[in-house]
């Protein structure tokens, strides 16, 4: 793999060195970030047949939403993944849904994978008295219950994947 979230050699051995284990203390990184990176390398290295395209895919960050996991993935990675690599890592950590999400500071394209199949029907910027910039999505009323996050977790999801603060709503 081309990025992973630990040290390749802390992910395979098990043992943390005193980088990923700070990254660990300080909440940056999950034991389940760590199992999850371990099993992605070893079925590049086992299975090359299969899950040789994994050596240039970039595996950044997992989010553990209940039933829901959101990868942070490198760019155009997300067409590499394939079913079977889904439905392995669903079935191994009894995952429901699997989100994959490019690693990216722009809002617009976290915010169309956190709400697909549903579209965006707009994003605004807009520039606070403050020289902040904040962001306004909208999104299609009749899409509300279809989404798997609330309004509130949405924006919470959205400052944890890029650092900028997006407004939802529901018109």
């Amino acid at each position: 793999m081309k990025i992973l979230p630990a040290c390749k050699t802390c992910i395979q051995s098990e043992f943390l060195c005193s980088s990923c284990q700070e990254k660990v203390d300080l909440g940056e990184l999950t034991q389940f970030e760590i199992d999850l990176a371990r099993e992605l390398v070893q079925l590049e290295e086992e299975e090359p047949e299969k899950f040789g395209f994994l050596k240039d895919v970039s595996f950044y960050k997992a989010i553990d939403y209940e039933d829901v996991v959101i990868f942070v993935i490198g760019k155009k990675d997300k067409i590499k993944f394939t079913k079977n690599l889904l439905d392995l890592i669903k079935s191994s950590y009894e995952i429901e849904t699997i989100i994959l999400v490019e690693k990216t500071e722009k809002p617009r394209p976290v915010v169309d994978s956190l709400i697909a199949p549903s579209k965006l029907i707009s994003l605004n910027e807009i520039f606070l008295a403050t020289g902040d910039i904040e962001f306004k999505a909208v999104i299609p009323m009749e899409d509300k219950d279809t989404i798997l996050f609330t309004k509130e977790e949405l924006e919470e999801l959205i400052y944890e994947l890029t650092g900028n603060i997006t407004r939802i709503e529901f018109h």
